[in-house]
């Protein structure tokens, strides 16, 4: 693929004044800088930190984190540990599954110590000193002031439930950052999942049919799948479509069932505690040629659920050469997302195969021996002592790995009845800060360069986008991913073959053979199609890192036809793609068409009386017809949308309900395509039939369905408007919304081109975000919510935004606070 960078050239006047950097006292010693730091908030209680060093920025942010979301920050270290049962959340086995699979405080330390940042000169490690040091000045202040009588300072949760508030260590904001690293960068590892689907179906069909309809239900290439890298483009080296499994234990579909159930209920209650456990995002950005203002544009949601208060929240840089704000998580000095004068930048997770499972041979006289190269090998041991409420009745547990990592699982991570057990093995093993330093780079990027030798350094599996003032668009798929042997292990009848979708054997023979490199990454800069979009789907044509996570028919399709359709874009344009893609139907964007081609062939008079409003609706969430939201009778205003959902409610069945294993959408958009499908099927999933005939079915079921629950006036068959509740973390009421599909963080940004004639006088970039509910997390005891924990909510929820503030001039304007710090380096 071609690509065009459009050079920019700055002129700048460069004064050289030959002056020591910092002055000695008589006895030679350097003495102490003095940084002012400073924060205004505005009138959305958004701290600006302003400072003339990045250690005086980081400091600012501890602290302003330390005003707005301390209980969180606390929370969240205590979940990275492993300590939430200390604040009475959870149980001792809750803890001891995290701390099996995550650091010891030590190693957490070693990770600390082994980081060397590849730019020393953006003092990355400085700012997370400073950072910790500012957040310990509000935990100091606001102790003391309660010592003293004043509950002021100090968040409500801690005086309910009588929990001491600790100092905040390297070791929280790495561990921190080890969390986030696997919850949304550490994709891939569903290797027991595929095995127990193949299981299945081999128990039913035998051998050679299961493996048909194993690659027909889940392909490593469906030629169907959306890329965000433009069409054309692929990449160089096509994997093979893998090998039938051979040597897979008989038992691993009870495996893959316990370990499934685990992790849902893992996932369940941390969710219902507001913690984190979700990933998604979606971006998309046109470059100025599809631009009516002639400027590059972005899109960035990051979805990452919705909690009161959401796990980020925002924060301004202003000095030291950084000029930011965005979205923060309370770890590090970070804007992880966000616009700059130079560039805005957004990031959706990668969702490709950088996790593997490995099975272990255990020594039959040893459960904590595996074999390796031909010998038993100790297991790596070490014990943890896990506390009940109010570190009260210690209990000590033995956390156990291999060379390849962690038990996936303390308990059905082992099979002693047959001497096994099940290992994870990622690329960045402590090495987290390593494998995410890029992170902490972009908001120092000043160009297109600078960003991808930022994106460079994520090893985990992300997107990331960038555009600026030069009208540079560009799009970077990040990570370092497992490179296996085409051959393993031997039993007796040669060396299996490798399928990445299944489980490798741990006894050496399956080991990888490298890693990719950033050479290998899909990367696309100024595409001639004018644009790029991404919501976690494929980056690249035959991308072969992937197990089988992405068909045909992704949520992505609706935004890039949008995009492809459209001539030129305004600002507003791009938030109303937003709203419309929030609302769309993705099932029915995928299926309404089908269906509606069925229907209008039937003679049946109830599918006829159905099927102009199906016709007639456009597959979204459409809400503009009283009642409305809020009206807490409010309703969609298609009949059209409840058919549909009944409908496809009973079209899986119908289609898949012999299979062994559950159909997916892509598969069932195959069968429906026939033989004009993109990927030729090896299963006839429809027995014969004609598609209509088999629709129509499913769809006098569905109006079945309808009727004895809802009456024969078809008119009268309304969706009610769904409403989300968001998940409380503390102290604050939790209010709802109603659904919308999009960022947890949404920013709209436009880059306005450098001015050449006015440079000096250069406009700061045109940019609106959202943070649902507000930015504070603080209830105090004495006054409650803060009056910054709720007020972007009616933004929200209304697809409006509140603009992201650069001149000083602008934030003193609807300042509301000032806090100022003498801070000495």
């Amino acid at each position: 693929m071609k690509k065009k960078l459009i050079v920019c050239t700055t002129f700048v006047i460069i004064l050289l004044m030959l002056l020591p950097t910092q002055p000695a006292n008589a006895c030679g010693r350097k003495r102490k800088e003095k940084d002012k730091v400073t924060i205004i908030r505005d009138n959305y209680g958004v701290p600006h930190i302003f400072a003339n060093t990045k250690e005086g920025l980081a400091f600012g942010a501890g602290y302003a984190i330390g005003q707005d979301r301390l209980w969180q920050a606390d929370l969240f270290r205590k979940q990275a540990f492993g300590n939430l049962f200390e604040f009475g959340i959870g149980s001792y086995n809750n803890d001891y599954i995290t701390r099996s699979l995550g650091y010891s405080r030590e190693e957490l330390g070693e990770i600390w110590d082994n980081w060397e940042p590849s730019f020393p000169g953006k003092k990355l490690k400085e700012m997370i000193v400073a950072y910790k040091d500012g957040l310990n000045l509000y935990i100091a202040e606001a102790n003391e002031a309660l010592m003293n009588g004043d509950p002021s300072l100090m968040p409500a949760e801690y005086l309910a439930y009588g929990f001491p508030l600790e100092p905040w260590t390297i070791e929280d904001s790495v561990a921190l950052f080890v969390m986030m690293a696997w919850r949304f960068g550490a994709t891939g590892g569903n290797e027991l999942t595929y095995a127990s689907r193949y299981e299945a179906l081999e128990s039913v069909y035998g051998p050679d049919l299961a493996w048909e309809i194993f690659n027909d239900l889940y392909p490593q290439q469906d030629p169907g799948a959306e890329v965000t890298i433009p069409s054309g483009a692929s990449y160089p080296d096509l994997k093979g479509y893998g090998s039938k499994p051979s040597h897979l234990p008989s038992n691993i579909g009870n495996i893959a069932q316990c370990y499934e159930e685990f992790r849902m209920g893992q996932d369940e209650f941390f969710d219902s505690m507001g913690l984190p456990t979700k990933f998604g995002s979606n971006a998309w950005m046109v470059n100025p040629w599809k631009s009516v203002s002639r400027n590059a544009m972005q899109v960035g949601g990051p979805q990452m659920g919705h909690s009161t208060p959401q796990i980020v929240s925002e924060i301004g840089f202003h000095g030291a050469g950084i000029d930011a704000v965005g979205m923060m998580m309370p770890m590090a000095p970070t804007i992880l997302i966000g616009v700059s004068k130079d560039g805005a930048w957004t990031s959706t997770t990668g969702s490709s195969d950088l996790v593997d499972t490995y099975i272990e041979e255990l020594n039959p006289a040893n459960q904590y021996q595996y074999k390796y190269n031909g010998e038993w090998v100790d297991m790596e041991q070490r014990t943890e002592t896990i506390y009940g409420p109010f570190k009260t009745n210690p209990v000590d547990y033995t956390i156990y790995r291999t060379v390849h990592g962690p038990l996936i699982h303390p308990v059905y991570g082992w099979d002693l009845a047959n001497n096994r057990a099940y290992t994870m093995k990622v690329p960045f093993y402590k090495d987290e800060l390593t494998a995410e330093e890029g992170w902490m780079l972009f908001q120092q990027a000043e160009n297109l360069y600078d960003m991808q030798e930022a994106a460079k350094r994520v090893d985990l599996s992300h997107n990331f986008y960038w555009i600026d003032r030069c009208g540079n668009i560009a799009y970077w798929h990040s990570g370092k991913y497992p490179i296996k042997p085409t051959y393993g292990k031997d039993f007796g009848d040669g060396p299996r073959l490798i399928d990445d979708r299944f489980p490798l054997y741990g006894t050496g023979e399956e080991e990888w053979i490298g890693l990719t490199g950033f050479k290998e990454m899909p990367k696309a800069v100024n595409p001639t199609q004018g644009y790029m979009a991404n919501w976690n789907n494929k980056p690249i044509a035959n991308w072969p890192y992937s197990e089988a996570d992405w068909g045909e028919g992704h949520r992505v399709k609706w935004i890039q036809e949008v995009l492809a359709a459209g001539d030129k874009f305004t600002f507003e344009d791009m938030n109303r793609i937003n709203m419309e893609a929030g609302y769309n139907h993705i099932a029915g964007m995928n299926f309404l068409h089908y269906l509606v081609e069925a229907a209008g062939t039937s003679d049946d008079q109830e599918i006829k009386d159905v099927f102009p409003y199906l016709e007639a609706w456009n597959h979204h969430y459409n809400d503009e017809i009283a009642p409305i939201y809020p009206d807490p009778d409010a309703t969609y205003d298609d009949p059209g949308l409840t058919i549909f959902d009944a409908w496809y409610n009973r079209i899986f069945d119908e289609v898949f309900d012999e299979l062994a294993v559950n159909g997916n959408p892509s598969t069932l958009i195959h069968v429906f395509d026939g033989a004009n499908s993109k990927l030729p099927l090896n299963f006839d999933y429809l027995n014969g039939e004609d598609r209509n005939v088999v629709i129509n079915r499913a769809l006098k079921m569905a109006i079945a369905d309808l009727k004895a629950t809802r009456g024969d006036d078809i008119d009268e068959w309304l969706t009610p408007v769904i409403i989300v509740k968001l998940n409380s973390l503390g102290a604050l009421p939790t209010p709802t919304m109603h659904y919308m599909n999009r960022g947890t963080y949404n920013h709209i940004a436009e880059m306005p081109k450098y001015s050449w004639r006015h440079w000096f006088q250069k406009s700061t970039p045109h940019a609106v975000n959202v943070i649902p509910p507000g930015q504070s997390g603080f209830f105090s005891a004495l006054t409650g919510p803060s009056p910054h924990a709720y007020d972007q909510l009616p933004l929200y929820d209304t697809w409006t935004y509140k603009p992201v503030l650069f001149r000083f001039s602008d934030i003193k304007r609807v300042a509301e606070s000032v806090w100022r710090y003498n801070l000495w380096l």
